[in-house]
């Protein structure tokens, strides 16, 4: 039996669509591919998180899983202010993609359940979910509930009792856009997390570990989009 519970055949199978990425290492890619989702596969169920202005002239495009430990230092360290300077300004429009990294089953339900709300109730679930990060994979590795961990964070964003829990869960339209974001991550030859593509060109891995190597990419895609 898997250490939760409340992995359905639905949950098992989003994460078994999963080459698990290696989170936090580099790419050795050398696939010339998109972070855009342009195939007519993906056009059909890719439902992307998006913050920002819908119409800012560069788009960062972000492959990320909120168990990894590598994006949560870009989350809890670079992606604030990068928020602030960038995202909040309409300079440019960040688009979330999940890409499930190890523990599957426990990264797709958290996905799920942030998948239950909408715009920055989203961003609010996800920050929460990064915050807990060490707390709920101890708890996975020793075998400890999950579970209610689990429900403990949707609880605080709305989603109360189990009915509306294993709802989030066993949602069909969730599942598929999970499996979508999987599959533009393929697409885009993602191996790794986090991952990011800036107006379709896949940024240099060494520029997400410090704010300053992060704005000045930020910084050139905003100068190049001005001179076209």
């Amino acid at each position: 039996m898997s250490m939760l519970s409340f992995t359905r055949r639905g949950t098992v199978m989003a994460a078994a669509a999963l080459a698990l990425a290696a989170c936090g290492s580099s790419s050795d890619s050398s696939e010339s591919t998109s972070g855009s989702g342009d195939s007519s596969a993906e056009k059909v169920v890719l439902q992307d998180i998006v913050f920002g202005d819908p119409d800012a002239p560069v788009t960062l495009v972000e492959y990320a899983s909120w168990t990894c430990p590598a994006c949560l230092v870009f989350h809890t360290r670079i992606l604030p202010t990068i928020k602030t300077d960038y995202i909040d300004t309409g300079k440019v429009k960040l688009v979330f993609r999940e890409f499930p990294t190890a523990p599957a089953n426990v990264t797709v339900a958290g996905f799920a359940l942030a998948r239950c709300t909408e715009g920055q109730a989203y961003y609010d679930m996800l920050d929460e979910l990064f915050v807990r990060q060490d707390a709920i994979l101890t708890l996975a590795r020793q075998g400890g509930p999950v579970v209610e961990a689990l429900k403990q964070v949707a609880t605080n964003h709305g989603i109360e009792g189990d009915e509306a829990f294993d709802a989030c869960l066993d949602s069909q339209e969730n599942r598929d856009a999970i499996r979508a974001s999987i599959a533009a991550a393929r697409a885009a030859g993602v191996d790794a997390t986090p991952t990011f593509f800036l107006n379709g060109e896949r940024m240099d891995t060494n520029a997400r570990i410090s704010v300053v190597a992060f704005s000045a990419e930020l910084d050139a895609a905003l100068a190049s989009s001005e001179s076209e």
